[in-house]
């Protein structure tokens, strides 16, 4: 649900008012950050490199990539006020902030085939499956706290690189 609520504030859905009519009802200075912040995103994405040299397309994938990442922010504050966060019992030895975590990532567990990946990076506006996992998250700040993430580990991203929109 957070996804789908994000999408009316990415890239596309911030051009439309209340009514569904095309228009700009943003500030100016809210539209120029904004959009230096969806750019440190596009970037993020135009670095992964999914098949030998076929890297995702960034500009492309932006609005879901948003989304994406609006979406885990906005379920993990919901997720902090239930009383199985509060409580912070272990299950099987994962807290709750890791369980949530892992609960997300398992929705997008899959396999595809490398011709099928290529297509994907070069006709979809998602980005492979495995990237709407580990991208959004390695600019979460709970990931890095629910894992113990540290410089010099495969998802870390510097506090300054990590991305936020709002």
């Amino acid at each position: 649900i957070g996804h789908e609520i994000t999408h009316g504030f990415d890239d596309q859905g911030r051009q439309y008012d209340a009514k569904g009519n095309l228009k700009g009802w943003w500030q100016a200075q809210d539209s120029v950050a904004f959009s230096k912040r969806a750019q440190k995103l596009i970037d993020q994405f135009n670095g992964y490199v999914v098949l030998d040299s076929l890297h995702v397309n960034g500009k492309a994938t932006q609005g879901e990539n948003i989304a994406d990442l609006g979406g885990i922010v906005i379920g993990l504050d919901a997720f902090k006020k239930t009383a199985q966060y509060k409580e912070g019992k272990k299950i099987n030895d994962f807290t709750p902030l890791q369980r949530y975590f892992m609960g997300y990532a398992m929705g997008w567990l899959g396999h595809e085939r490398d011709q099928a990946l290529a297509n994907q990076i070069l006709t979809d506006v998602h980005a492979p499956a495995f990237l709407r996992v580990n991208g959004p998250f390695s600019d979460v700040d709970d990931f890095y706290e629910a894992f113990n993430i540290k410089p010099g580990d495969k998802m870390y991203l510097a506090p300054e690189k990590r991305v936020r929109i709002w």
